[in-house]
């Protein structure tokens, strides 16, 4: 058993982490509720505990119900037992100060200690210097599209524990359904508790790529801003992102991705559309 998921795996870790799902009501596992769960609390996250560092363990079926988004479409949400979240939450735990080691600077989004304040601020901070020319970019549907093969690559490069990473594929795998026998198995369970984490390991890629080529930005999950100092070089930036983009087998939300201009003598980000 790799070291990392022994780690996780310890009741220590999955006590603190069962503190952060106080206010989770969720049933414990199919057909246990999180009443009857914690009549025998401490057996049950032993027997996880047991579970997880033996390498049995099984994640239970998913639930997958729509939510309807601002623009009337809809959004598959997932919705994990309890004893997943929790097997969840403790390898979260053990896998963020990893992480953190690794990612870029200006990648705000699910991250601790960092904040919505934090983005305008540094957004603010380009503007001042005449990168007034933006590219405000999505990525398209960009949980459902990420490749597994390609992530579970990522992943390799952030994670030295073999066990570990296969118990990942297992919740990959359980929270998406294959569409086709030959197709390539993509995206991550929105709701999951570890998906943001893998959210930004798998695009702390794109995030060097755009340093690489002295591209200003700003990132909060699947959205962020390019800075550039002229409309042309704004175009390249574009090109750009789309070139990078490319390579993680992702491409611009084309209704939400545009570039636009902001006076330098603003104090707060409030973008005109360039027409």
């Amino acid at each position: 058993m790799g070291d990392l998921l022994q780690l996780a795996a310890s009741p220590e870790i999955l006590n603190l982490a069962w503190k952060k799902l106080r206010s989770d009501n969720s049933v414990w596992a199919n057909g246990i509720s999180r009443r009857e769960m914690e009549k025998n609390l401490v057996q049950h996250i032993l027997q996880l505990s047991r579970e997880l560092s033996q390498g049995i363990y099984t994640p239970d079926p998913i639930r997958m119900f729509p939510v309807l988004k601002g623009n009337g479409k809809k959004r598959i949400i997932s919705a994990l037992t309890l004893r997943d979240k929790l097997a969840q939450r403790a390898v979260l735990s053990v896998l963020t100060p990893i992480a953190e080691t690794l990612f870029h600077h200006d990648s705000f989004g699910y991250r601790p200690n960092r904040s919505i304040d934090m983005v305008m601020s540094r957004v603010r901070e380009h503007i001042r210097c005449d990168y007034y020319w933006i590219v405000d970019a999505d990525i398209k549907s960009f949980f459902d599209n990420i490749p597994h093969k390609k992530l579970q690559t990522s992943l390799k490069k952030v994670i030295p524990d073999k066990e570990l990473l296969q118990l990942i594929s297992k919740w990959l795998d359980v929270g998406t359904p294959r569409t086709g026998i030959l197709s390539k198995r993509r995206g991550i369970p929105q709701g999951g508790v570890i998906s943001p984490l893998l959210c930004n390991i798998y695009l702390t890629a794109f995030d060097n790529y755009l340093t690489s080529n002295n591209l200003p930005f700003v990132r909060f999950a699947d959205d962020f801003m390019v800075f550039t100092p002229s409309r042309k070089a704004a175009d390249f930036a574009m090109a750009c992102v789309e070139k990078g983009l490319k390579k993680l087998e992702l491409e611009l939300n084309a209704l939400k991705t545009r570039i636009v201009r902001c006076s330098p003598n603003l104090d707060k980000p409030e973008p005109k559309r360039f027409c």
